[in-house]
């Protein structure tokens, strides 16, 4: 059934849970683009950022639970976002210093285990709400959509890309965790006694078992192959556009796909009810596939502009669809717990094999085949999906 609107999510949280979301995507709005850029002119090769992205994917698969695990016990989840937050800045400025792997690979174990559990944190503390008060996710979420594009215009236009040796990339990303750091406090707090309803403390001890049933397992392991497929995108698109199309204003690009996602996420819950959360999701894996094997057969940056319109797709669509599956499974007090757990093996499993066999391809063979690679990555998740996951209503 569809989530509905409940007198407890009013016009006033709206905009709070808007802000909040606009704020929280800042910091991703520089590091994304922007971090294999300070490492490339920090002097790393292809297959040593590919390691290095790699290593801040391990610590997804570690930090998320255990971020998640310990805000719902605490029942403190604002804070340990705040902490996660604050974390970020003095371990995101430590890649200024680095110069060789190894230190940057332990920079990237510090910098991840602050950074890779904001999304899930965040998220669970919105689908905590909406599970008591009601709500909608998409018309919150499209804020974070806004200021991602926002952040990387102001940022091409300051030149952020082309600073000597990546000083205003480490400045930006200061700023940008300053100003989440401070709205961390618009989102509301839902009390323990209302998450859990009078008679379902035994179901949650249940818990651990949804996460073992055979439909979950599989719709777990398609979410991982469309995020390895992905990291072919998020860990190697601005130096895709550098190298291979001689462009360096990467920014410019990257804000085309958060525009083009905007309606899906907007609209993502009346689409759900229409066909379906695996339907919605099985539209992110397609466009995963179209839109990485285009890359690969790019003749030219007139090609690759249009396919950015399909982040609406490969992120709208997956991620919504994904984090309202997880949403359904648990009950609300340990929704924390299943995103940030969800994300681990997800994003943070994913991403480990595609930052390093995506550098790796990469380095021997070229990006256009490491987007070969990754498309045929997506098109195998996509198949799955289509033929062994059951049909799941919104």
């Amino acid at each position: 059934m569809g989530q509905t609107e409940k007198p407890g999510f009013t016009r006033a949280l709206r905009v709070r849970f808007t802000l909040a979301y606009a704020a929280l995507f800042l910091p991703f709005a520089v590091a994304t683009p922007y971090l294999q850029v300070l490492l490339r002119r920090r002097g790393f090769e292809r297959q040593a950022i590919g390691l290095i992205l790699g290593t801040l994917e391990v610590v997804a698969v570690l930090a998320p639970p255990v971020w998640g695990w310990l805000s719902d016990r605490a029942d403190r989840r604002r804070l340990f976002l705040a902490l996660g937050v604050a974390g970020c800045i003095p371990t995101f400025l430590l890649f200024g210093v680095v110069q060789t792997l190894w230190p940057a690979l332990l920079v990237a174990v510090l910098f991840g285990w602050c950074y890779r559990p904001l999304i899930p944190l965040t998220d669970g503390i919105t689908f905590r709400h909406i599970g008591v008060c009601g709500g909608d996710y998409g018309s919150v979420r499209i804020g974070g959509s806004i200021a991602f594009i926002a952040c990387t215009i102001t940022l091409e236009r300051l030149g952020v890309a082309q600073s000597q040796g990546g000083t205003m990339i480490l400045a930006a990303m200061c700023v940008a965790c300053a100003l989440q750091l401070a709205c961390v406090w618009l989102l509301p707090v839902v009390h323990a006694a209302r998450a859990v309803p009078a008679g379902h403390a035994g179901t949650e001890k249940r818990t651990m078992r949804v996460f073992l049933r055979r439909d979950f397992l599989l719709f777990t392991f398609c979410a991982f192959l469309g995020r390895l497929a992905m990291m072919g995108y998020y860990g190697f698109f601005s130096l895709y556009l550098k190298e291979v199309h001689g462009f360096e204003q990467a920014g410019l690009i990257w804000w085309i796909g958060p525009l083009s996602e905007m309606p899906v996420i907007y609209f993502s819950r009346r689409i759900m009810q229409r066909i379906g959360v695996r339907n919605l999701f099985a539209l992110g894996l397609a466009g995963c596939t179209v839109r990485l094997l285009g890359f690969a057969a790019a003749p030219g940056l007139w090609c690759v502009i249009p396919l950015q319109l399909l982040h609406s797709l490969t992120f709208g669509a997956y991620h919504c669809a994904s984090v309202t599956y997880v949403s359904r499974v648990v009950p609300p007090r340990l929704h924390s717990t299943a995103q940030t757990l969800f994300a681990a093996i997800t994003v943070g499993g994913g991403g480990i094999l595609g930052g390093l066999f995506g550098g790796r391809i990469a380095q021997a063979y070229g990006f256009p085949a490491m987007y070969a690679v990754c498309g045929a990555t997506a098109f195998a998740g996509l198949l799955l999906l289509l033929f062994a996951v059951p049909r799941r209503s919104a």
